[in-house]
C-alpha cells in the first residue's frame, strides 16, 4: 500500500512508518523523506504531487499533541489540516487519516473542551466533508495517548491519562481498523 504520512519524525509518525513499510514521509525535521512544514509545504511541487496522485493512503499527525499549546498553534493546526485536505481533495486520495482527540469530546471526568478539542472537532468535520464530497474514505481517528516511552507512562500525571493509553499494537490496530485493513496485514 503506498502510504505517505504527515508528520513521520513524530512519536505517533515514526511508530505508523513500521507499520506502514515504505512509507514517504514529510516533516519539519530532518530524517523525513521531504523535510517541510506543513505551513510551508507546497503541494504542487515534486515529488509530493505525484506521491499524494499515486498514494493509497495518507495519514496526518504532524500537530501538536500539547493541549496547552497557545491557541495560535491550534488554530495554525487547523488551516494546515485544511490545506492538505484540499490538495488531497483534488486527487482525491482514496484513504485519508486525520488526527482527532478524546479531547473533542471530554470525558466526565475531564477538564472541559478548550481550544485543543474545538480543533480537533474542526479535523471531524473535515473528516465528513471530504467523504461527503468525493466518495473516498476520510477518517478523524480519536487517538488516544501515546507515551513517548515507559519513563513519560510511569509518571502520568492522571489516571485518566493511562486510561487513555494506547501502545503501538492498539495504535495500529485502531488505524488499520478505521480504513477496513485490518485483514490485509
Amino acid at each position: 500500500m503506498k502510504t505517505v504520512i504527515f508528520g513521520s519524525e513524530g512519536n505517533v509518525g515514526r511508530r505508523l512508518k513500521r507499520l506502514f513499510a515504505g512509507a514517504f514521509g514529510i516533516d519539519r525535521r530532518a530524517g523525513a523523506d521531504l523535510v517541510a512544514s506543513m505551513r510551508d509545504v507546497d503541494y504542487d511541487a515534486e515529488p509530493l504531487r505525484s506521491r499524494l496522485g499515486e498514494a493509497d493512503l495518507v495519514i496526518h499527525v504532524a500537530t501538536s499533541a500539547n493541549i496547552n499549546d497557545p491557541d495560535d498553534v491550534h488554530y495554525q493546526a487547523v488551516i494546515d489540516a485544511a490545506r492538505l485536505v484540499a490538495a488531497c481533495q483534488r486527487v482525491p486520495v482514496p484513504r485519508l487519516l486525520l488526527p482527532s482527540s478524546d479531547w473533542a469530546d471530554p470525558k466526565r471526568d475531564w477538564p472541559g473542551i478548550n481550544v485543543y478539542g474545538h480543533s480537533k472537532r474542526v479535523f471531524e468535520t473535515m473528516s465528513e466533508m471530504y467523504t461527503f464530497s468525493t466518495g473516498k474514505r476520510c477518517v478523524a481517528l480519536r487517538i488516544g495517548w501515546v507515551a513517548k516511552n515507559q519513563a513519560e507512562l510511569d509518571g502520568a500525571p492522571a489516571p485518566a491519562m493511562r486510561d487513555n493509553y494506547w501502545d503501538d499494537q492498539r495504535l495500529f490496530h485502531e488505524v488499520l481498523k478505521a480504513f477496513d485493513l485490518e485483514d490485509d496485514r
